[in-house]
């Protein structure tokens, strides 16, 4: 009894594990645009509308580039409080790159 009793519930185990509830999954893709930053000097600050956003050079484009919502940006760029690169910059649905000088 107790051995039928065993196999019993061994074999409600394997039916319940091979019932597996099925899974969905969703991917969603970013396709806000992007800025990316060239020739940014080492120790130069990004802002983005007034926002500082970390060091313009980690923004280079290769990977990192710098997702904003569509729309017209008032993007600065400064080293050693002194304004390298300031301009009001539209942007859409791809890639935006600005070549500091």
């Amino acid at each position: 009894m107790k051995k039928t009793l065993f196999l019993l519930s061994l074999f409600l185990v394997f039916v319940v594990c091979a019932c597996a509830m099925p899974t969905t999954t969703v991917k969603t893709v970013d396709d806000r645009p992007t800025l990316a930053f060239k020739n940014a000097p080492d120790g130069a600050t990004l802002f983005v509308d007034g926002i500082n956003m970390g060091p313009a050079a980690q923004y280079n484009g290769e990977p990192r580039v710098l997702a904003v919502e569509p729309g017209t940006h008032t993007v600065r760029v400064t080293l050693n409080n002194q304004v390298l690169y300031e301009q009001r910059v539209f942007v859409e649905g791809s890639l935006k790159t600005i070549i500091i000088r």
